[in-house]
């Protein structure tokens, strides 16, 4: 079943639940919202990272998680997060549209499901700095990165198993029209496009936390960050993390 099919499948459990009277900040719609904008990743599905120890400790201290803004200058990829340069030519205007606009407010860290990592892996995100490794669940990241509070949190938040593909098909992507066909209400179809990665990453498995900090009234406690451009979002570590590893 692909991702978009599962999310309809849960989508439509959300409005059989509406139909039974259920509101957005009953549990087990807010529950159902989570499993859609997992797209089907089992809660109890262990997932790990590996963070700069400085930084993660300053996370930890202070109660935020931190991520950049899943750009191609940021991550030093320009098939980074596909459609952030795509334009369009206003008919009317004449202007230039920024198409790129609707998803350049995604910011994203990334995490895995692969058991054990690889010296390659503590190359790529220690960039030679003490590191560790965390290992949490799907449904623990869901629990703290979406707050039944928050009034859109069915929109703001998506964890995403990456789709790799070749370079040359990423490229075709970049276009108005592909633009538009991911331009619906819920925002699904443009955080799958910023899920999609060129197959020489295939290697990490990974699996996307993507957060979109556009979308008002901002998430209450959030902070925004330039040089590079990040946010830090309210975010509860006490007992988030299952295991860790140092290294490299």
């Amino acid at each position: 079943m692909s991702k978009i099919d599962i999310f309809e499948r849960e989508e439509s459990s959300i409005k059989s639940l509406d139909f039974q009277g259920y509101g957005l900040t009953s549990v087990p719609v807010f529950r159902q919202y989570q499993h859609r904008n997992s797209f089907g990743l089992d809660p109890n599905k262990k997932i790990h990272r590996i963070f700069q120890t400085e930084y993660l400790n300053n996370d930890i201290l202070n109660g935020y998680l931190t991520l950049p803004r899943a750009s191609a200058s940021i991550w030093k990829d320009p098939l980074e997060n596909p459609l952030s340069d795509v334009k369009d030519i206003d008919s009317v205007t004449g202007g230039v549209i920024t198409l790129g606009d609707l998803v350049n407010s995604f910011h994203a860290i990334c995490w895995t499901h692969r058991d054990k990592p690889e010296a390659s892996d503590w190359k790529n995100f220690s960039h030679g700095k003490k590191a560790i490794r965390i290992t949490t669940s799907v449904g623990k990241l869901m629990d703290r990165i979406m707050s039944i509070q928050d009034s859109y949190y069915m929109h703001r938040a998506w964890l995403i198993e990456v789709e790799y593909k070749d370079p040359a098909a990423i490229a075709i992507m970049q276009n108005p029209p592909e633009v538009y066909r991911r331009t619906e209400s819920s925002g699904a179809l443009l955080a799958l496009a910023a899920a999609i990665v060129r197959t020489s990453y295939s290697s990490e498995d990974e699996i996307r936390l993507l957060f979109d900090a556009s979308l008002q009234p901002y998430l209450e406690g959030m902070i925004v960050l330039k040089n590079p451009d990040r946010i830090q979002i309210p975010f509860e570590w006490n007992g988030f993390i299952e295991n860790q590893e140092f290294g490299p």
